[in-house]
């Protein structure tokens, strides 16, 4: 099993054009060395190959009237933050205690949720985008990339691990656990 990557802010190729998909890698991997061009040359064999892009949803806002966005369909940080799980769970809690807290009005409760939440996903955002700048492979004949900020990156991190303030929803009308649950 092996795993490549590559950036691609202009990722456009039919998922379903599969020979397609192994020729772009084939390009972009070129001239990679080491076990690359072992790697490249077992794609035909793969009976299991998969190309995908490796994203971020980032939205202006995360509700509209009665419907709200929560997980990756709101805020993905993709896979590359490590976040994924964590702000899914963080938002389910904090959306249902906001909606709670706001008597169930769907407007204030989404606001509530958002304004709790946005800090934390926004951090959680710029992890994963920093990590994706850190696997950019320079060319050959590129100059070596500047040692990262390890104080700006570290204060991102205290942002995504503290960055979201979990209220206790307990006593809030409309938050109770129903009798025999």
């Amino acid at each position: 099993m092996a795993m490549l990557s590559f950036p691609a802010p202009d990722f456009v190729i039919d998922y379903r054009d599969v020979a397609a998909q192994k020729d772009l890698l084939r390009e972009r991997m070129a001239g990679l060395g080491w076990l690359t061009p072992r790697i490249l040359a077992h794609l035909d064999d793969a009976e299991d190959f998969y190309l995908d892009q490796v994203a971020q949803v980032v939205m202006d806002r995360w509700s509209s009237g009665r419907v709200g966005l929560l997980g990756d369909a709101a805020f993905s940080s993709s896979p590359f933050s490590g976040g994924g799980t964590g702000m899914a769970l963080v938002g389910a809690y904090l959306l249902a205690g906001e909606q709670a807290a706001a008597g169930w009005d769907p407007r204030a409760g989404f606001a509530g949720y958002e304004q709790r939440m946005r800090p934390f996903v926004e951090a959680n955002q710029e992890i994963g985008r920093l990590h994706v700048q850190s696997r950019v492979v320079p060319g050959p004949d590129a100059e070596a990339a500047p040692e990262p900020d390890m104080e700006a990156l570290m204060a991102v991190v205290e942002r995504a691990i503290n960055g979201v303030d979990l209220p206790d929803y307990a006593g809030v009308p409309g938050s109770e656990v129903p009798a025999g649950s």
